[in-house]
């Protein structure tokens, strides 16, 4: 087993931060309460203290799909600061477990290198992972849930962290089990990835236009990933804080599903 962490934290209290300062929509006021967690027990001890306080509960990752109110937020705000990624090789696949709090397009820069294939196409994408099985996020023709084996999550109701097989996670297209609820936490969640140098199959005719391959070929993944990051920008989807122009939500939409006539 290969193991990243950082070195340990304590819990840092973050109230009268301005929300705006903490989402890519630079909008919103103070947040009255406001903590950071940095280990899953805080995390989880975060949340469920302001539960038991009957406070509402603001979950901010990199606050990419968050328009805060101006008046700000009189609840309990946690910041998901949970970093760590350990990673197991099984053969030609490599499990990777990855916490809540890791900046994914991090996590995607970190598999592109060490040369697990089955995330380059999901590169340049905002937000923490913890937040990537919420809407089983998906970009040029490749989703989360391709690769997702598992997540450990924290049911508020039932007041206990469990382990989710990514059956159990009900993935559909930008949907799964967690959109239209607050009553689960994800703590981390696990990927098997290949140990590979090039890419997962071109799915995308775009992508593969730009690659000079054709859909379902492999190119090398960390020009696949050079090659998404590219096209995010032609588009303005790429966060820069130095560019007006790219302080958004990111990219939201679905895809209509049509059937034939």
């Amino acid at each position: 087993m290969h193991r990243v962490c950082p070195s340990v934290h304590f819990v840092t209290d973050r109230s009268g931060v301005r929300l705006s300062d903490l989402t890519t929509l630079r909008t919103g006021g103070v947040a009255a309460h406001a903590v950071s967690a940095e280990s899953l027990d805080e995390l989880v001890d975060a949340v469920r203290s302001a539960d038991a306080a009957a406070r509402a509960v603001l979950l901010i990752g990199d606050g990419s799909n968050l328009v805060a109110p101006d008046q700000g937020w009189n609840g309990e705000v946690v910041l998901i600061r949970v970093r760590g990624i350990e990673s197991v090789r099984r053969g030609q696949d490599i499990d990777v477990r990855v916490a809540a709090g890791e900046p994914w397009d991090e996590v995607v820069t970190r598999s592109v290198e060490a040369g697990w294939s089955g995330l380059e196409c999901l590169s340049g994408i905002p937000g923490r992972t913890g937040a990537t099985p919420v809407q089983n996020v998906g970009a040029y023709g490749q989703e989360v849930a391709d690769s997702i084996t598992g997540v450990e999550v924290f049911d508020r109701e039932n007041d206990r962290r469990m382990s989710w097989s990514a059956a159990a996670c009900r993935f559909g297209y930008r949907d799964s089990r967690f959109k239209h609820t607050d009553r689960f936490l994800v703590l981390s969640v696990q990927f098997r990835l290949r140990q590979s140098r090039n890419s997962a199959p071109i799915g995308y005719a775009e992508l593969a236009s730009r690659l000079g391959v054709e859909v379902g070929q492999r190119a090398p993944a960390a020009d696949v990933r050079a090659t998404v990051l590219d096209l995010r920008r032609t588009k303005g989807m790429l966060l820069d804080a130095a560019d007006h122009d790219t302080w958004s939500a990111g990219s939201f939409f679905t895809n209509p599903i049509l059937t034939p006539g």
